[in-house]
């Protein structure tokens, strides 16, 4: 599952966990809604 974290005061890093806890990064965006559009994109959404 695709998730996002805010990784800077202004970017928004989308990835996911994987089973070991292992953060694996797929994009950034500058606001918290990009980030939200590409992870429900990614997760199968929108």
């Amino acid at each position: 599952m695709y998730v996002y974290i805010q990784t800077e005061p202004t970017l928004f890093t989308v990835g996911f966990y994987d089973p070991n806890g292992k953060w694996h990064p797929e994009s950034d965006h500058s606001t918290r809604a990009e980030a939200v559009e590409r992870v429900a994109k990614l997760n199968g959404g929108l």
